[in-house]
């Protein structure tokens, strides 16, 4: 992204229900038109499987987290899905957040 953002998906669970690899993800990015980002299984996790879908973050929805390389630290956090109490922000949202994070640092 040129806002020098790497985007990772993380599959918690697949369409049909199926456990979230890393391959059943790179499925899901190709049927969403997704042409950048790293794929994660979340089924797949080490050391522990389920991490992201176990988080305090998910809560039965998805969520963007913007992470600093040189931190290491989770700065910035939105949540979007179907249950009450999303943030649902926009691709261009999400753009404004992290430059927003850099700007930051």
């Amino acid at each position: 992204m040129a806002a020098g953002a790497q985007i990772v998906w993380v599959l918690e669970q697949g369409p049909q229900f199926q456990d979230g690899t890393a391959v059943e993800c790179e499925e899901v990015m190709q049927e969403l038109g997704a042409t950048q980002g790293w794929c994660v299984g979340d089924d797949e996790t080490q050391p522990v499987a389920d991490v992201f879908d176990d988080s305090p973050f998910a809560e039965g929805r998805g969520f963007d987290f913007i992470v600093p390389r040189s931190t290491m630290r989770i700065e910035y956090v939105t949540t979007h899905g179907t249950p009450s109490g999303n943030d649902n922000l926009t691709g261009d949202d999400i753009l404004a957040a992290v430059q927003e994070v850099i700007a930051g640092q």
